[in-house]
């Protein structure tokens, strides 16, 4: 076999193809032996051309929708919270739904883009906050645990928290719920608090999740 520099060299088309190795299926899971292939130029096109597309968003922003809570949290040290949203929503996306009590479905396979935003506050001053988030998909943590230490100050102070998590789905109509705990290496204290603003403003909800899929 020539070497590949004596070949002639032309502009590709899309209708081409190039080979390549085979290292993971269409779910992610590793192909044994990685074969060899080929791989036309408009797949690779479709492939690259991705993007993160938006799927849903849920937020708890209106405590007089029924479930949904102007505050939120574990009731003691060392006791899992589930984090509620807001409302349920089966109609936003084909790929993703969320009910009333924060489960998120993923009807697709594929790379989701998740971001939780939360607003944490203590409730007595001088306090020092251990507080954790985990993703769980029902048998086992997803990712790592974010850990939060806010040391109040005044009990009107909130901490602002942005999880970003990119998650590979293997398995259609699987769940994550998103969870809080109170480490007991801080004092009993901290919960999600919704935050009311004047000048007519919609009020800042207390937990908020917005899913995208890579597309």
């Amino acid at each position: 076999m020539a070497q590949i520099s004596s070949y002639p060299t032309l502009t590709p088309n899309l209708g081409d193809k190039i080979l390549g190795s085979n290292n993971v299926d269409a779910s992610g899971q590793p192909v044994i032996g990685n074969p060899t292939v080929q791989y036309s130029l408009t797949d690779i096109k479709t492939l690259v051309d991705q993007q993160f597309i938006q799927q849903l968003t849920s937020s708890s922003n209106d405590s007089g929708v029924a479930g949904i809570p102007a505050s939120q949290g574990p009731t003691s040290t060392n006791t899992v919270h589930q984090i509620i949203f807001g409302q349920a929503d089966s109609s936003s996306s084909t790929s993703v739904t969320i009910d009333a009590t924060g489960k998120v479905t993923w009807l697709k396979t594929g790379t989701y883009y998740v971001t939780q935003e939360y607003y944490l506050q203590g409730t007595n001053s001088a306090n020092i906050l251990h507080t954790l988030f985990r993703t769980f998909d029902g048998s086992s943590q997803v990712g790592p645990t974010h850990a939060e230490i806010f040391h109040v100050e005044n009990t009107s102070n909130t901490k602002r928290i942005v999880i970003n998590q990119m998650v590979h789905i293997t398995s259609a109509n699987s769940y994550h719920v998103y969870q809080m705990l109170r480490d007991s290496n801080g004092a009993n204290d901290g919960t999600l608090y919704q935050k009311l603003n004047n000048n007519g403003w919609t009020t800042t909800p207390n937990a908020q999740i917005t899913i995208s899929k890579l597309i």
